[in-house]
Formats: structure tokens, sequence, C-alpha cells
């Protein structure tokens, strides 16, 4: 399942849940005080309040598309509010226990709105609810007001500013666990994630798929070094990616094996790639390509990978039988040089 869906869903979820929650301790508050004015219809409003919650918390293992959440979540705060703003004001006004399910609400909606205008027009509508309570309800002296709406503004900061942070820390961690750290391109994972909506809804000319193997790499690695050889792979990233567009991508799944992921590139889109990436690596090794495209060559990234490493295979093999292996030297491999020499 889709990472965003479920981080939609796990919102919801909580947020449904303390719905049903927090209603719980109003209709336990009510319970308590059963003797005072307007118990009735308080019960009767967070009874609706605590159903509304159950019902989002079976909404919420349903839901698939961001606007539908949007659509669903806001219902619910919508009549949280209402709720809440008529229990606080038959509960005696703006300084009534009551009163504290606006906190809760601001909390809530400081912590889990992704979006900081959207954060800010929903805590504007709920500070906006409780001065109307303010307004219609008892009188409440000033100072109670103040500190009350000062209390949640100071609460709304502090409780977007963590989760904003956290989400920052969350996105750099899932970038890092999608990406090679010696090159910077896609590693499996990230290859994964990636190709994963371009099958979703079947195939249709393109995407395809290039293989690429650099020729005795492990040549570099045994006579210049292990650092001449890291640098080469990040040359060869760099390489490919002139030849790259901005939607397409590359992955790192092996030593000197990378992967390259062309959007909507027809099977003689996917040579020219193949031909350009060749020229601009070949300045620092020469490399082997082998292309496919869907559907013709498979309708997975799985399958589109075997039949372009067999290419390769194939294409690796003819070289060698004609020419040799070939390397650049440690020399220029670092200084950027374009002499060769034949290995013995």
């Amino acid at each position: 399942m889709d990472t965003g869906v479920n981080e939609r869903r796990r919102r919801m979820l909580f947020g449904a849940a303390l719905h049903v929650g927090s209603h719980t301790i109003a209709v336990a508050y009510c319970l308590l005080t059963l003797g005072e004015a307007n118990r009735g219809p308080m019960l009767v409003a967070y009874g609706c309040g605590v159903a509304t919650g159950l019902v989002g918390l079976r909404a919420a293992t349903r839901v698939t598309s961001k606007a539908a959440g949007y659509r669903i979540s806001f219902t619910i705060l919508v009549i949280t509010l209402t709720i809440v703003a008529l229990g606080a004001y038959w509960d005696g006004g703006a300084a009534s226990p009551a009163a504290l399910g606006f906190v809760t609400t601001t909390v809530f909606v400081a912590s889990y709105t992704p979006h900081l205008r959207l954060m800010m027009g929903l805590e504007a509508l709920t500070i906006g609810a409780y001065l109307a309570v303010a307004a219609a309800g008892r009188p409440t002296p000033p100072g109670h007001l103040f500190v009350h709406v000062a209390g949640m503004v100071m609460l709304i900061s502090v409780c977007s500013t963590q989760t904003r942070t956290l989400a920052r820390q969350r996105s750099q961690l899932r970038a890092l666990a999608a990406l090679d750290p010696l090159t910077g391109a896609l590693n499996r994972r990230g290859l994964a994630e990636y190709a994963r909506h371009l099958f979703r809804h079947g195939c249709r000319p393109g995407p395809s798929l290039l293989c690429l193997d650099l020729d005795d790499f492990k040549l570099v690695n045994d006579r210049l070094g292990h650092a001449a050889g890291d640098e080469l792979l990040r040359r060869t990233v760099a390489a490919a990616r002139e030849a790259l567009r901005a939607e397409d991508a590359i992955a790192r799944i092996g030593g000197d094996e990378f992967v390259v992921i062309l959007v909507d590139a027809d099977e003689a889109t996917a040579r020219a790639v193949a031909d350009r990436i060749e020229v601009a690596v070949g300045r620092h090794a020469v490399v082997s390509i082998g292309t496919a495209t869907a559907p013709q060559d498979g309708d997975t990234v799985d399958a589109l990978m075997r039949t372009a490493d067999r290419r390769l295979y194939r294409t690796k093999q003819e070289r060698h039988r004609t020419t040799g292996p070939l390397l650049r030297t440690g020399h220029d491999l670092l200084s950027g040089g374009s002499e060769t020499f034949r290995a013995p």
C-alpha cells in the first residue's frame, strides 16, 4: 500500500479516536454533574459526538484518496466544534469546564494538519467558535478570555512547530532510505517506490528500462583502489543524468550495476537515450547497456529488468570478443582525462 495512504489513514484514525475519547469524557462529565442545568441536551450532543467518531474510525480504514480524507476529517472537525460550542454554551459559557474541548481541538488541528495555511484557517475557526460562545453565553471576565485565547495560540505555535520539524525529519529519513549513499542514485527500495505507479493502471507504450554495467570495474578496484572505484561510480551517475529528463530516474542496484527508468519512452527513444548515456559515461569508463520497453518486453519492473539484463549480457560478450577489456587509467579517472588503455 502507498505510504501516503497509510499516513492519511493513520491521521484519520487518531483523529476519530480522539473524537470518541474526548466526547466520552464529556459524557462522563455530564453524568457526574447530572443535577445541573441542560444535562439532557448535552448528553444527546456528546452522544452524537461519540457516534460520529465511531463512524470516522470505520471510514478511516477505507479512505484511499487525499480529497476523501480531507472531506471526512473536515466533516468530523465541524461536528466537533459544533458539539463543543453547544456544550460550552449550555454549561455556562466560555468559562465552563466544557469549554476545554476547544483546547483539545486546537492541539489536534495543530498536530495533524499537514498544510500550514489550512491549519491556520482551521485554528482561526476554532478560536472564533470559542469567542462566539463567550459572546453568546454568560459574561466572562476579560482576563479569563485573554489567558484562554493566548494559551490556545501558544499551544498552536508549539505543536505546529514540533509537528513540522518531525515531518521534515521523516521526509529526510524516507529520502535516505531510498537513496544510495555513495552516488545519490536511488537504491532498490527507491526504485521500487518510484516505479510502482508506472504500472498501476496497466502498460501503454513505455516506460522503458535500461540496465547499465561498467566493463571490468573489478580491475579498477584491484589496480587503482576502492577510492578510484567509488569516484568512477559517482561520475557514472552524474554523467548518466546528463542524458535524462527530470522525470526519469537512475538507481544503483549492485556494485557497478545501474538501472534507468524512462517515463513514457518507446523503444526508439530508449535506444537513443542509451546511446547518449554511453557517450556521456564513455568519458570515464566503458559501459554496456541493455534496453527493454513495456509492454512488449514485460509489464512489470522485474520483467523489464530480466529482458534488459539479457540484452546487456549479450552486448558485453560481443564487446569482449571483439575488443577485449578496456579501462581508464587511475590518473585520468581522477583528473578527468580522456585516454584509455587496454588491460592485459
